[in-house]
């Protein structure tokens, strides 16, 4: 109001719409050993998941190319597990590896999340183990059915016995 006391008034609006904000995750995917002998050893694959989004995600699929459907870790890290955002979650496996030496095993996992809206997301990682060349090895037995002789000669019978003694 004036000093008259003559009241003035107005008022305006704005509206302000809200934009799905959409979600993301990285993944990464590790082996405890990135390489193993031709012959075959156990290697463990450490899978991690991190809602790398400003949104909380829920995790709906994790897989392996190689080893397929990957349970998780119950409770921890696995289909149904919520992430805000920047936490992660991890869990592993192991699988027993071999392959011609100098050949590598390759493997991809891939997760998948959404969030509130049902907005997909996913990503991909690698990890790659090399088969080593292993040497071979052998032992030789050599015995004679009797260990001395006459000057004159005799007969001796020798055995021969070849064992591989290696892993290849």
């Amino acid at each position: 109001e004036d000093a008259g006391t003559n009241d003035a008034s107005d008022d305006e609006s704005e509206t302000v719409a809200f934009e799905d904000v959409l979600p993301a995750i990285t993944v990464l995917k590790t082996a405890d050993d990135n390489s193993v002998p031709e012959t075959g050893q156990s290697v463990t694959f450490t899978y991690r998941v991190t809602n790398s989004g400003p949104v909380a995600v829920t995790i709906t699929s994790l897989s392996d190319d190689v080893f397929g459907v990957l349970t998780g870790d119950p409770g921890v890290c696995e289909v149904g597990t919520t992430l805000a955002a920047g936490a992660f979650c991890e869990f592993t496996g192991s699988h027993l590896l071999s392959g011609p030496a100098g050949s590598t095993h390759t493997n991809v996992f891939t997760a998948h999340a959404e969030d509130a809206g049902t907005n997909d997301t996913s990503d991909t990682d690698d990890a790659v183990v090399t088969f080593e060349d292993v040497l071979p090895a052998i032992t030789v037995l050599k015995t004679a059915d009797d260990s001395s002789v006459p000057e004159t000669g005799q007969s001796v019978t020798f055995t021969y016995r070849v064992t591989n003694s290696g892993t290849v």
